[in-house]
């Protein structure tokens, strides 16, 4: 058994490792309780106590340091015989020997259950019937320190609060395994249940709560590992204790990405040896899955679990992690606390882990990291001894979706409707350009991501960006071209733009660029070109502050910014049930405008019906309008609508596009308008499909890359006869 104390950012705190001791290593043991209060005692005060073995019990009360320094210096006073009388001369030696013995002898069962001072009072009755000198002596001395004794263990408020069953209560005990670093809390007011769900590859579930007397929901994240069987604790212990005096040869450390599957592979091959050598019966895929986890925690500690939350975008981490607990922002209920707490030391030796990725270092010279975990989704900034917290470490995470966006999952959300949906990809698959605009955390990005597989693999995708915003092995995986261009420096990128335009035509993504420069130069670049389509997402609240932005800031000609053809405007807002967000504007730029752009209002937000609308777009029948603006077009006859409707004509403030695309394309109106009903009844059927089956695998990108295949496909071999488009697709529906 071994004891030490260490600074945890502005914590004190006092660690015993019980190892080879057969008690419980909890305050419920009174055994462990006279051993910890005595270590305790001799120290200064700390501020949590943690009891280590295969499992960790920390104790979050500064009260159990208290109470330990209160019996420490109560027991000078119980084993100094002066203590018990003026001087020990003729008789009273033998009183003080006695009473000395009789409290002493009781002092250990004080230490066992310092709630209970019986023994006290059992003393203190005892004294009654003296006379003389004998009662003055004893009032004086022997119940002043008897009272001494029972007002000091009074003192500290915990005790007073147990009745000896819930040490571990008072004291505020959290268990957890011995790898997970930093402490759950539970919440501390009144909660109601929002949400809960699971999250994949049973990696745990996830409870969201309203707080009663508090304004942001609490975020609850039951893991396994916190309930792991006692056996599959212990062997992963022992295997974390294995000495290693030779470092492999096919260790690889010099690379530092590597590692993690190392050490995966490391302890499944310890766990096998180790249960080959003990009783413990544990089939080898359970050995596989103990490891991945063992490994998941020592590499990326609190951010592995929580990176399978796909309903996460940022997490923020405030500084000192001992004191504050770790935030998310949750894409229904935004803002969230949770009970998570890292510690100091975790997190400094985390960042300097991450930060030989990238071959530098994060201590005193360089105080800033800001890295990139493709394997969990996530960027993290990290900065060490930020203001005012002089020995800590604050961290920001932006988390993006474990897998890549969809329009039909869009549809899904509610964010826009599958005409609107139909309108914008057509327009963008003929070589439209179009700005994604909104503030942070509006899913523009993933707006911009979600016209990958409308664009389709037949087509060449350019993506620049700076963080790695986009699912590209993903959509290399299923079919796409993608390139991916990481902007770093604006002089090289000026290099490769060249390269890219002598390589032929491509659709441009530009997406989480900070570089202002890189972004001036691929627009001009394309804008010069005159037929590179971009498709690009930017920190904008209006398409007046888009335009500014490019113009202005910029600094680009007008003449580039009539390059732009749509602006798909996005927000979210906060409901009762919940945050929203929506596609709440798509608009076309027009041409013939000097100096103040002018707009075609293709589809506007109507915010008490919480739905997309068309307004410039589509002419005729109200009542069919409404019903062709539905989320569910399965009763709708979308070819006896394609009859009954017209575009709105630009001299009636409609589109200029829709008939400068027709006429380019040799595309008759009427056509093209069909293939635009068309298309948003296949993706309201996969809509519907997902929705009947309560399988949302079918609005994930494997499904609807199969999904867009085959229905493209039939639009190539038989339009303009939309009619057989729809009848192959039927079929090819019902064939699943």
């Amino acid at each position: 058994m071994t004891f030490r104390t260490y600074r945890s950012g502005p914590l004190q705190v006092a660690e015993i490792e019980c190892y080879g001791c057969e008690r419980l290593s909890s305050l419920e043991d009174k055994r462990c309780r006279v051993c910890v209060l005595e270590q305790l005692g001799a120290q200064s005060s700390v501020d949590q106590v943690t009891l280590r073995r295969a499992y960790k019990r920390v104790y979050c009360s500064s009260e159990l340091s208290k109470l330990a320094r209160v019996l420490a210096m109560l027991k000078q006073l119980v084993f100094d015989r002066a203590s018990y009388a003026a001087s020990e001369r003729g008789k009273c030696k033998g009183c003080v020997d006695k009473r000395y013995r009789e409290l002493t002898e009781r002092w250990k069962k004080l230490l066992e259950a310092p709630h209970d001072l019986s023994p006290i009072e059992e003393l203190t009755r005892k004294q009654g019937g003296l006379k003389g000198e004998c009662a003055k002596c004893t009032e004086r001395y022997f119940l002043k320190l008897l009272a001494s004794v029972r007002t000091g263990i009074r003192s500290i408020t915990a005790i007073q609060n147990t009745d000896g069953t819930n040490y571990d209560e008072v004291f505020a005990a959290r268990v957890m395994p011995f790898f997970v670093e930093g402490i759950w809390h539970p919440p501390k007011h009144g909660l109601k249940l929002l949400e809960t769900y699971e999250l994949p590859e049973h990696r745990g579930t996830v409870r969201i709560y309203k707080q009663l007397d508090r304004p942001l929901p609490f975020y609850e994240l039951d893991l396994p590992e916190l309930k792991m069987p006692a056996e599959h604790l212990l062997l992963l212990d022992k295997a974390y204790k294995f000495e290693m005096t030779v470092e492999p040869g096919h260790a690889r450390f010099a690379f530092p990405t590597r590692i993690s599957g190392f050490v995966d592979e490391w302890y499944n091959v310890l766990l096998h040896v180790i249960r080959e050598r003990s009783d413990v019966k544990i089939p080898s895929g359970e050995l596989r899955e103990l490891a991945k986890r063992m490994s998941s925690w020592l590499t990326y500690q609190w951010l592995e679990p929580l990176s399978y939350d796909d309903k996460l975008t940022d997490i923020y981490i405030p500084a000192p992690p001992e004191l504050q607990p770790i935030r998310v922002v949750h894409e229904r209920w935004d803002m969230c606390e949770t009970g998570i707490h890292w510690t100091t030391p975790a997190l400094l030796g985390f960042g300097e882990t991450l930060a030989s990725r990238l071959a530098t270092s994060f201590d005193e010279v360089r105080p800033q990291l800001d890295i990139e975990i493709p394997e969990l989704g996530m960027r993290l900034f990290l900065s060490r001894y930020p203001a005012i917290w002089s020995r800590s470490i604050a961290a920001s995470v932006r988390k993006r979706r474990r897998r890549a966006w969809t329009q039909p999952l869009f549809l899904e959300r509610g964010t826009l409707t599958p005409l609107a949906s139909s309108l914008v990809s057509n327009l963008v698959r003929r070589g439209a350009s179009a700005f994604v605009i909104g503030e942070m955390g509006s899913a523009k990005t993933s707006e911009v991501e979600t016209l990958v597989p409308e664009i389709g693999p037949h087509q060449r995708i350019i993506a620049f960006q700076d963080t790695e915003e986009l699912h590209l092995e993903e959509f290399i995986a299923h079919g796409y071209s993608i390139e991916n261009v990481r902007i770093a420096d604006a002089e090289q990128l000026q290099l490769q733009i060249d390269a890219f335009l002598r390589g032929g035509a491509a659709y441009w993504l530009i997406t989480e660029v900070r570089v202002m420069e890189a972004v001036r130069a691929a627009l001009g670049a394309a804008a010069r070109q005159g037929s590179q389509p971009i498709i690009s997402s930017f920190h904008a609240r209006s398409k007046r502050e888009m335009f500014d932005l490019v113009c202005h800031i910029m600094g680009l000609h007008e003449a580039a910014y009539k390059y732009v053809d749509l602006v798909v405007s996005t927000a979210r807002f906060s409901t009762p049930s919940g945050t929203i967000r929506r596609v709440i504007e798509v608009a076309e730029v027009l041409k013939d405008w000097e100096e103040k752009p002018r707009y075609a209002e293709l589809f506007t937000d109507e915010r008490k019906r919480d739905l997309l609308v068309p307004k410039n777009f589509l002419r005729g029948d109200r009542h069919l309008l409404e019903r062709m603006n539905s989320f569910d077009l399965s009763k709708l006859n979308v070819l006896d609508a394609a009859k009954r409707l017209d575009f709105l004509p630009p001299d009636r403030s409609g589109s200029q596009l829709v008939p400068t695309m027709c006429k380019r394309f040799a595309i008759n109106e009427r056509d093209f308008l069909t293939g635009i009903l068309v298309e948003a009844k296949m993706k309201s059927d996969l809509l519907g499909l997902a929705r009947r089956t309560g399988d949302t695998s079918y609005l994930e990108l494997p499904f609807v890359s199969r999904a867009y295949d085959a229905y493209f496909t039939l639009v190539k071999e038989n339009a303009p006869e939309y009619r057989r488009v729809l009848n192959g697709w039927q079929s090819w529906l019902r064939a699943l």
